[in-house]
């Protein structure tokens, strides 16, 4: 018999953390949680660790609809 998965997770965050999370849920906070986790992932998956300086870090954001997406 394989053990069930917990269906939550508790996480204390300061009042600043929660709207951080709220503006970026869009008001909602478990949505916002979704959204931190999802981009973390992708940023640790690009190679970002957390020993990296932040300030430091580039960001390139590329449109589907731009005409020269080489230059």
């Amino acid at each position: 018999m394989t053990k069930p998965q917990p269906k939550h997770n508790l996480i204390r965050f300061s009042e600043k953390e929660r709207e951080i999370m709220r503006t970026i849920g869009g008001g909602n906070l478990s949505e916002g949680a979704r959204i931190c986790v999802m981009w973390g992932a992708h940023c640790w998956n690009l190679g970002l660790t957390t020993e990296m300086d932040l300030n430091h870090i580039g960001l390139v954001t590329v449109s589907t609809t731009d005409n020269y997406p080489h230059e």
